[in-house]
């Protein structure tokens, strides 16, 4: 499922900036952009993610801005005072009356660069990443309840085609009875026995009362799958696929043309169900 989410917060001297992408996919795929120098923070920004979405692949590109009054100098407290008592010592050793000054420490360069931490920028980017996930997520169930109404069309329309089949493959069975009893009563010296064994057997490879068990089954579970707030992509791809399975065992053994176009018709339909399902998650 598609959707994009923007989110932003600040910490003291920098903003974290972060867009997320939702794109289609039939697993979860993450990937983090912008933390190359935070490796901790990628994973823990990856996990967010995955702890948020079931499916789809997730695209985040996080942003580091300094704002202004942002020092990118910091002092070297533990180096000036090793320096400071080392001058100490060298303008005894030398017998000098001056002791070391400010101004000599700060000659010296007592300063490096201001490198942040992971702990300080993670409660900012977390919030960050929050506010874009909420973002994704209200995309994402907007365009899922369009899914879900396009999803109930196909499964109405699966679960007449079930009727419909079940209908046709009676009056196709019993008309297959009586063109062969028709048949065979005009031979001579038929007998009865080997008659009804004759067409037991053939109505027994014409029987598809299993093949329309198991796709009514099938049909029926996609109602309360279309219902559930949970996850249920997955199953109802694969519930398509056997739809479709099923739906291609009854066209081979179809013997007249109305069930074939039936069997063809709910093979179509279940192939347009997984084909949606593979965007809902």
């Amino acid at each position: 499922m598609t959707g994009f989410g923007r989110g932003q917060a600040q910490g003291p001297g920098f903003r974290v900036e972060v867009d997320l992408r939702s794109l289609n996919g039939r697993f979860l795929e993450v990937r983090v952009r912008g933390l190359a120098d935070f490796p901790g923070l990628a994973h823990r920004a990856e996990e967010r993610l995955r702890q948020a979405f079931a499916r789809g692949t997730l695209e985040a590109t996080v942003r580091l801005v300094p704002l202004p009054g942002f020092a990118p100098k910091v002092l070297d407290a533990a180096l000036a005072q090793a320096l400071y008592a080392e001058l100490s010592r060298l303008s005894a050793a030398l017998g000098l009356e001056e002791r070391p000054a400010l101004a000599h420490l700060l000659a010296l360069n007592v300063f490096r660069d201001r490198v942040l931490e992971e702990e300080e920028v993670w409660p900012v980017l977390a919030e960050a990443l929050d506010q874009a996930i909420a973002a994704v997520r209200a995309a994402r169930e907007a365009e899922g309840a369009r899914l879900r109404e396009a999803l109930l069309r196909e499964a109405q329309n699966l679960q007449g085609l079930v009727t419909r089949a079940e209908v046709l493959a009676q009056e196709e069975l019993a008309s297959l009875r009586a063109r062969l009893e028709e048949r065979v009563r005009g031979l001579a010296g038929v007998d009865e026995a080997r008659l009804a064994a004759e067409v037991a057997l053939l109505a027994e490879r014409s029987d598809v009362r299993e093949e329309l068990d198991r796709l009514r089954a099938h049909v029926a579970r996609l109602f309360p799958l279309l219902e559930s707030g949970d996850p249920v992509g997955k199953e109802l791809e694969f519930l398509a696929q056997e739809i479709g399975r099923e739906a291609g065992t009854l066209g081979a053994k179809a013997r007249g043309p109305a069930l074939a176009e039936v069997a063809l018709a709910l093979k179509l339909g279940a192939e347009r169900v997984r084909e949606q399902a593979r965007n809902v998650e």
